[in-house]
């Protein structure tokens, strides 16, 4: 198998899709960072993603010019968030490793996870401050701000429940109440 080009029935990445993939990467990439994320995880996520094919970690590496060591780790850390998947091939020694490719299951992990990993801390942190702030009278002038801060986190909290609670068909019923037209755009005209 090519290193380039996980399918064989496929032309090459580098020779077809390197501009469109390569920006899609790096973009994801950049973007997982301002998300707190490593860039690495971020890039090897979207080229899984996009191309929807199995990768071994070795054809990874060298698509992305990174370490052994670092697509290991970020490999284990995308399938601990249940949005890669590791596939072993019949006679093969080599493990392969795939996207999750169901876009609400995806959100839905996400969800999860930054939940886990920010907003509860967060959310617990802000409960923790109004309630100190109602019992310190010499912190009375802090609470308007903290409890309007930890109403709008409460919000986040109970949107972000209420959309994990949604199954995938009631996606486009909360598309049309929203008023939302979500059809790509078209980018070549």
């Amino acid at each position: 198998m090519n290193h380039l080009n996980p399918d064989p029935s496929r032309p090459p990445l580098e020779l077809t899709e390197s501009s469109v993939v390569r920006r899609f990467v790096e973009h994801w990439g950049g973007m997982s960072r301002l998300w707190g994320i490593n860039a690495t995880m971020g890039e090897l996520f979207a080229l899984l993603y996009l191309t929807g094919e199995d990768w071994s970690a070795d054809d990874l590496r060298e698509q992305l010019r990174i370490s052994r060591g670092n697509v290991s780790m970020n490999l284990r850390e995308l399938m601990a968030w249940g949005i890669v998947h590791k596939n072993h091939r019949q006679g093969e020694r080599r493990e392969y490793y795939r996207a999750e490719t169901n876009v609400w299951t995806l959100f839905r992990r996400i969800i999860v996870e930054r939940k886990r990993r920010e907003l509860n801390p967060t959310l617990e942190l802000l409960t923790q401050t109004v309630g100190q702030i109602k019992h310190d009278p010499t912190l009375a002038s802090f609470s308007p701000r903290a409890t309007e801060l930890h109403r709008f986190f409460c919000l986040i909290d109970l949107l972000a429940d209420r959309l994990l609670d949604l199954e995938p068909e009631e996606i486009e019923d909360l598309l049309r109440l929203l008023g939302a037209d979500v059809a790509p755009q078209d980018s070549s005209t």
